[in-house]
């Protein structure tokens, strides 16, 4: 019994230390279970870290490396935004601004050129006028010499007789008196030398239709002409150099100078009719430097216009004191720049009173049909104005002239209307 009972106790004590070996053994293998799930784990997570970290990294240099290319292209843009919607808006904003600006800026440069001194109203010259009218036969010169022939006696015959005496007389014949004295030949100059100063008003300088601008100018010149030398009987050729200074008296940024040449052919056509063909070269350049960096420069050429002109005048006396010329020019232009390259018709009408010998007043109407040759533009200009011509002495002359200018054109933005007023001052300093 007591045999069985140590068996049966020994059997218990194997059966407690194998079981408990083997939950021991089942801890064990649960442990390390659980480790080797852990270290799993742990190195998931430690590639996923490393994934989101080199990501990261990715995305920061492709954004600094955007961020550098946008900022060599754009190096006014230095502190732009890592936002890559927002950079891309604001890449697209800038370049439009400063195009936008930089426009605007050219057309603030740079004036408008269709209100030039070669289109303000002129007089027409005094050359052209002694051409038109023949001069005028002088009566004192004629009556001075038919009183010379009447007072002359006449050659009595050698010998005459007395029949009531009978006797032969001979006549001494009286002493003649000398001629009248011959004059002088007068010396005709081949050119001449003159001197203007003029002041011109309008409340539209620039043409412009947008912001009209009122302004004046102030033109002072020299021309050097020749006189009208005889090619022919009824041709004659002449040729001048026109120097001018103009300024505005307001808008001095825009102050510029005019050199122009000239050479025409004239033909008297009939005593109240003449024909012209004429080839004139005129030169526009800056004054003053412009405000703006990298704009024009005082000297810079901003116009050559070379034109080739035919005209046709006539003059038509109505009565003793009242006359009306008439006037047609074809003008073709070839300039620098090319967009100012135009054909223009132009026609001009004058109706002129005398009052005295040196004073005239008259009213004009002119209209103007510019086509431009190498742009689709036309342009269409009027202008009625009264004018006075006082001349002050053989070499000075005076003109005042006001009215009103109408016109259109193709371009939105040019407008010829509007008043005028110019006066002027001419002095011929002498001839050579």
């Amino acid at each position: 019994m007591r045999l069985k009972n140590w068996k049966n106790l020994l059997f218990c004590i194997l059966l407690t230390s194998s079981g408990g070996s083997w939950c021991c053994i089942r801890v064990d293998a649960a442990e390390s279970a659980n480790r080797d799930i852990w270290r799993s784990q742990n190195l998931a997570s430690r590639q996923v870290n490393y994934q989101q970290l080199l990501c990261q990294k990715l995305e920061e240099e492709a954004i600094n490396s955007l961020c550098k290319q946008s900022s060599e292209s754009h190096p006014l843009d230095s502190q732009m935004p890592l936002n890559l919607a927002q950079q891309t808006r604001e890449t697209t904003q800038v370049p439009d601004t400063t195009e936008k600006s930089e426009d605007t800026q050219k057309q603030n440069d740079r004036p408008q050129l269709e209100s030039q001194p070669s289109n303000l109203p002129i007089s027409p010259p005094d050359s052209k006028e002694q051409l038109l009218n023949a001069p005028e036969i002088n009566y004192s010169q004629r009556l001075e010499r038919l009183i010379y022939l009447l007072r002359s006696p006449k050659l009595p015959p050698e010998f005459d007789s007395d029949r009531e005496l009978g006797l032969r007389v001979r006549l001494r014949p009286l002493e003649q008196q000398p001629p009248p004295p011959t004059e002088q030949p007068v010396f005709k100059p081949i050119g001449y030398l003159q001197s203007r100063v003029g002041y011109f008003q309008t409340d539209n300088i620039f043409s412009s239709n947008d912001i009209p601008i009122e302004d004046g100018l102030i033109i002072s010149g020299l021309t050097l002409a020749s006189a009208y030398f005889p090619l022919g009987s009824k041709t004659y050729l002449n040729g001048s150099i026109d120097g001018n200074l103009i300024r505005y008296i307001n808008q001095s940024q825009y102050d510029y100078n005019q050199v122009r040449f000239n050479l025409s052919i004239y033909q008297q056509l009939s005593q109240r009719m003449y024909g012209e063909i004429t080839w004139s070269d005129q030169q526009l350049f800056y004054a003053n430097n412009s405000d703006h960096l990298d704009s024009f420069k005082a000297g810079d050429r901003f116009l050559n216009e070379n034109s080739l002109q035919l005209s046709l005048g006539r003059r038509d006396p109505l009565t003793p004191k009242l006359t009306l010329d008439s006037f047609y020019e074809l003008n073709v232009n070839f300039a620098d720049p090319l967009s100012r390259n135009r054909i223009i018709n132009s026609f001009w009408v004058s109706l002129n009173y005398y009052l005295q010998k040196p004073l005239q007043v008259g009213i004009d109407y002119q209209v103007n049909f510019s086509d431009f040759t190498q742009r689709d533009r036309e342009d269409q200009f009027h202008r009625l104005f009264g004018h006075l011509n006082y001349r002050i002495s053989n070499t000075t002359n005076m003109n005042v002239q006001a009215g009103v200018s109408l016109g259109s054109s193709t371009e939105e933005n040019i407008d010829f209307d509007g008043w005028f007023f110019s006066i002027n001052y001419n002095l011929q300093l002498g001839g050579f």
